[in-house]
């Protein structure tokens, strides 16, 4: 999992088999070392229509809401956006890693 955070964007690409680790369970969570610190990812799937973000300084996580069909969609044809959805300061996005895309096309040549 890679989280890059920008003014008004925060951006999270998994790699082919995380994303079909989400898709299959449901739900991916992936501990990232930080200087000093940890940061939690948790991304859970719902039957509903809705993306959704929240941050808990408490427990230093960050989770993301996102639908199923549209994540599905997304691992079955990846695109460079992703999808996503809005927070009040700006948006946030979930998508496949496209460098680990490219890999495996050179890879099956």
């Amino acid at each position: 999992m890679k989280i890059k955070f920008a003014s008004g964007h925060v951006a999270v690409r998994l790699s082919v088999d995380q994303m079909q680790e989400l898709v299959d369970k449901g739900s991916f969570s992936e501990t990232i070392s930080l200087s000093g610190s940890d940061l939690r990812g948790v991304i859970t799937l719902v039957d509903e229509q809705i993306a959704n973000m929240q941050f808990d300084a408490n427990t230093a996580s960050i989770g993301f809401v996102f639908p199923r069909d549209a994540v599905e969609q997304e691992l079955a044809k990846p695109t460079k956006n992703g999808i996503g959805g809005y927070f009040e300061g700006g948006v946030f996005s979930l998508a496949i890693d496209m460098h680990d895309i490219r890999d495996r096309a050179k890879k099956n040549q």
